[in-house]
């Protein structure tokens, strides 16, 4: 089919239309700007009842073409696993993983579903909760040109539930979808269904963007081309972002397309994200504007913003809790609830906040709950800090000074995570807690986390705020028995985290998220220590930044979002 046709004009037609030109341009100036266009119009203007009066600047306006400008450079302690791949990359890789790629079922600003912000436009669930039916959207391509369909839906999912997915959220979705190739039926290219072990009323959640990269979208035909493993090489998705290139452990970088679907006209033409763990190094590239944005420490940021950087903050975006691992085992200090309360009781979380993070944060209840968070209950308080408390309960316990090893390493939302760790220690070494400080990397630590070798040992999260349906997988990943990462093999919060995933009202939902987070609050079953804000600091290149935007996101959408 042509996509254009040419039509003859008529002779008179054409010469009427040539003399308004001529007149059109005899009446404006020579300037092409909105401005000069528009005081030569008001100066030359003939009364509207004039037969000949033409608007000027009506005939020469050109709307002007929006494209993306500039370049920003973002450092950050880390990028997850930097492996842009839906089966080989984490849930703080999704940073960069939003630019690449869609998600199945899109979100919105404020932690809410949204049929318009990705792949899926329509989405029905049975009465039951086991039989989900999804109609997609049909005019996304992938930067290669390739359309977006249920075949690549059914593919992504297919990889990310893999026994070889390091996915953070895996647990939660093969909680119902343990065999994607059967469970999920292709009706047309863009209708698909799925249909789950078990009721699962947030199933749209979970593959969705509000979590990890669990919900994102990687092409099947393009990634069995050029292999399973190499595709993570020269990644191609179908977000605002193109890939260029990357070197692992210093930067990688991104071209933004024209226009998307879903954003629009990105800001930036370049977005590029630097590697830089140390924090005085990434504040020196900052004031070289070698780097337009970093994260910085709460300590930090008052002295910046005095320097002249900009500073953009969010206020109760996670909570921070150490975990204590492997609490099952017959040889774990923790396996005594006395011990875990001792330690809780241990930690002065006020001067914690006041000394370690500059008054930024206050004292927490419930690790992984931030106290601001759905399905929490406020009566419960955190924890006092009670030394004395402490001891009696060890030597209750018969605590023998096993040692506790701790692993310490920086994060981007937690600049502070080595003075936080030496402050804890500290705090456990003066009750009679033997502690050993373990430098390490996160990434280092979370595969120690995923073998569950750290008997007797603990490291830190900051967990961040999210929709309820987003506290749900997590609670599945942190603490059942199945979850990939749990820390407790305990029976009542396997029934209580199963009861509350059996549920399919919101009302029956909050409600099962109070009976976990009490029961929790009761166990002491992490070691909850503050309620978190999270600063980054900028240069000029950042005119404005609304890092709250949204309210479960890392804000970096927002820094490229017109």
């Amino acid at each position: 089919m042509t996509r254009y046709r040419l039509f003859r004009i008529p002779f008179i037609v054409a010469t009427l239309t040539a003399f308004m030109l001529i007149l059109a341009s005899a009446c404006s100036s020579s300037s092409d700007s909105v401005e000069s266009t528009s005081s030569s119009a008001s100066a030359t203007s003939v009364p509207v009842a004039s037969a000949t009066s033409v608007p000027a600047a009506a005939a020469t306006s050109v709307p002007a073409v929006v494209k993306p400008q500039g370049k920003l450079t973002v450092a950050l302690t880390d990028l997850g696993n930097e492996t842009p791949s839906v089966w080989q990359e984490y849930a703080f890789g999704k940073s960069y993983m939003r630019m690449l790629f869609d998600a199945f079922n899109g979100t919105n600003d404020a932690g809410e579903m949204d049929k318009g912000t990705g792949a899926s436009k329509e989405w029905s669930m049975s009465e039951d909760a086991q039989t989900w039916s999804f109609t997609l959207r049909e005019n996304i391509k992938f930067h290669n040109g390739d359309p977006l369909t249920a075949e690549d839906i059914k593919f992504s999912i297919g990889l990310m539930t893999s026994e070889d997915s390091v996915a953070s959220y895996k647990t939660k979705v093969t909680a119902s979808i343990q065999d994607a190739e059967n469970q999920i039926t292709i009706v047309s290219p863009y209708e698909i269904v799925i249909k789950t072990s078990k009721p699962a009323a947030y199933l749209n959640w979970d593959l969705s963007d509000i979590q990890g990269v669990e919900g994102l979208i990687q092409p099947k035909n393009y990634t069995e081309t050029i292999g399973v493993e190499e595709f993570a090489n020269d990644p191609v998705g179908s977000g605002p972002y193109k890939w260029v290139d990357q070197r692992k452990g210093d930067f990688m970088e991104f071209e933004a397309m024209d226009q998307h679907w879903r954003v629009g006209v990105p800001k930036f033409k370049t977005f590029t994200f630097r590697v830089i763990p140390e924090e005085s190094t990434r504040i020196a590239a900052l004031k070289a504007n070698e780097v337009d944005v970093i994260s910085v420490s709460r300590e930090r940021a008052p002295q910046l913003k005095k320097d002249g950087q900009k500073i953009f903050s969010k206020v109760g975006a996670s909570v921070l809790g150490l975990y204590f691992h492997e609490q099952y085992l017959d040889d774990s200090v923790w396996k005594d609830i006395r011990v875990r309360e001792a330690f809780n009781l241990a930690i002065n979380r006020d001067e914690l906040c006041e000394f370690v993070f500059a008054g930024q944060c206050t004292p927490a209840s419930v690790y992984p709950w931030p106290d601001v968070a759905p399905g929490t209950d406020n009566s419960l308080k955190a924890l006092p800090y009670d030394p004395e408390r402490a001891k009696a309960l060890l030597s209750e316990a018969g605590y023998d000074g096993t040692e506790v090893a701790i692993r310490s390493y920086p994060r981007a939302d937690v600049p502070e995570g080595p003075r936080f760790i030496e402050a804890v220690a500290g705090y456990l070494d003066a009750v009679g807690i033997k502690t050993k400080i373990i430098p390490t990397e996160y990434a280092s630590y979370r595969k120690e986390r995923l073998a569950h070798t750290l008997n007797n040992g603990s490291g830190y999260l900051a967990a961040p705020n999210r929709p309820l349906a987003g506290f749900q997988g997590v609670m599945r990943v942190l603490n059942h028995s199945e979850g990939a990462f749990t820390s407790t093999k305990d029976p009542e919060i396997d029934r209580l985290m199963e009861a509350w995933e059996a549920t399919i009202t919101e009302t029956d939902s909050l409600a099962a998220s109070v009976a976990l987070y009490t029961y929790m609050y009761n166990q002491f079953t992490h070691l909850t220590c503050c309620n978190m804000s999270i600063s980054y600091a900028t240069n000029d290149q950042v005119e404005s930044w609304d890092l709250g935007k949204r309210v479960w996101d890392d804000g970096f959408t927002n820094l490229y979002q017109p």
